[in-house]
């Protein structure tokens, strides 16, 4: 097997068993947090975080629930959309809709999207040589990451609030020394 493929796996196995809890937006990244959730002066965060800024969508049983593109999308398509005035970090956007109504619940304190159901365990992990990977959630669910890019950072895992090092797929690779 690939050594980035077994990497990414072995990185990404402590996800499984724990629950998919939170998601939340810093401008165009999408965040992911997984297991039991912890207060902290300024929000929440879970065991693990997975920040995104690379490609990626959710697949469900009857098709996309939502990926990246969306966010640049109205939540509402009224027919009559000034683009000059919209702006996807101020006003409504698809991608946030959805993923609110795929988790539920939603912290306006935090901003975050909350699992407040016992559902979105995740059930297995895979990776594949151009830094992509697959986080199989139960109920049919799976979160699915890929990189096109050759530079920039995709994506990163790591435990909040610890100083352990992060885990981050740049330019479809593994970034060497993670800042």
């Amino acid at each position: 097997m690939d050594t980035v493929v077994t990497e990414i796996i072995a990185q990404l196995k402590p996800l499984v068993g724990l629950k998919l809890s939170l998601a939340r937006r810093a401008a165009d990244m999408r965040i992911f947090h997984f297991g039991p959730l912890r207060a902290l002066e300024d929000g929440k965060v879970g065991d693990y975080a997975l920040h995104i800024q690379c490609p990626w969508r959710i697949e469900g049983p009857q098709g996309i629930v939502t990926g990246r593109w969306d966010l640049w999308e109205f939540a509402e398509d009224s027919g009559d959309i000034d683009w000059g005035a919209w702006d996807y970090a101020r006003d409504e956007n698809l991608q946030d809709r959805l993923v609110g109504l795929f988790l539920g619940n939603y912290d306006p304190e935090t901003r975050s999207y909350i699992n407040e159901g016992d559902g979105l365990i995740v059930e297995a992990v895979s990776g594949d040589r151009y830094g992509g990977a697959t986080i199989v959630l139960s109920g049919g669910y799976r979160l699915v990451l890929f990189p096109t890019g050759t530079k920039s950072e995709d994506w990163r895992i790591f435990r909040p609030e610890t100083d352990l090092p992060h885990f981050v797929i740049a330019g479809g690779r593994i970034e060497e020394d993670p800042t």
